[in-house]
């Protein structure tokens, strides 16, 4: 559990957030939300109806964050590759060219560039050093890269300038076809999320009124309550599942 905590908040973007420290912030917001809506609405199975959903919102602005952060680094790879072509051209080793481009890379891999020289200095083979970059980028575009640095250092660095510009030239293309599907896209599930939760955030105003929540607190109002919940979350869900977009598989494995 907390591995994969752990391994969450780094691909949020919060890697010195210790885990327990995330668990104790996330205890507390929701302890101060509940006890607000409560406060609002003097109810406490509306409380705990608006406060999944508002829970359900904030799982999905972190898949969204990490979403970025992916898109981010998608729009990086480019500037990367053309650095370390610039590097090549200018007469550096392949080794040299990918050392020297370090800052063009994407700041997510910059841990993973840094390990990759501790292994050349370490005296590993450019090959096993080229396999262990690949595993700890874990990336279909970093697989590509790997591979073609491969083949180049195999045959003598030939045809390795054209590769990485075609390459380069491939991803600028993949990604701004990827950002303009992703802008469609958001629109839609943005309208979607917002009428799946916009009932909520009605009763939440109604619920300031003392009838609303007696109301909600009878047998009846307990059982709307739970159908809604139950059918808010469910078409959350399903706008999730619908409205996700395939993503680069890894094909490159070995």
């Amino acid at each position: 559990m907390t591995g994969w905590l752990n391994g969450l908040l780094q691909r949020s973007g919060f890697p010195s957030v210790a885990p327990a420290q995330a668990v104790g912030v996330i205890l507390l917001t929701m302890g101060l939300l509940g006890f607000l809506v409560f406060g609002l609405t003097g109810s406490l199975w509306i409380s705990i109806s608006v406060l999944a959903c508002l829970v359900a919102q904030g799982v999905e602005l972190l898949n969204s964050r990490i979403a970025k952060r992916v898109e981010v680094q998608n729009q990086d790879w480019p500037k990367f590759l053309d650095a370390i072509h610039s590097a090549a051209w200018a007469g550096s080793s392949l080794q040299e060219a990918i050392l020297e481009s370090r800052s063009f890379a994407p700041k997510i891999f910059t841990g993973e560039i840094d390990e990759f020289e501790h292994d050349c200095s370490a005296g590993l083979s450019f090959d096993d050093c080229l396999g262990n970059l690949k595993a700890r980028l874990a990336s279909p575009i970093g697989d590509r890269f790997v591979e073609i640095t491969r083949l180049a250092h195999q045959s003598g660095g030939r045809g390795y300038l054209l590769a990485l510009r075609v390459q380069s030239a491939q991803l600028r293309l993949e990604n701004a076809t990827w950002n303009e599907i992703r802008v469609k896209q958001n629109w839609v599930l943005s309208t979607a999320k917002l009428a799946v939760l916009a009932p909520w955030l009605v009763l939440l105003v109604l619920g300031s009124r003392r009838e609303t929540g007696i109301a909600f607190e009878s047998e009846t109002g307990i059982a709307v309550l739970m159908i809604g919940l139950v059918a808010s979350l469910l078409a959350f869900r399903l706008i999730k599942a619908l409205g996700k977009l395939p993503i680069r598989q890894r094909t490159l494995l070995r």
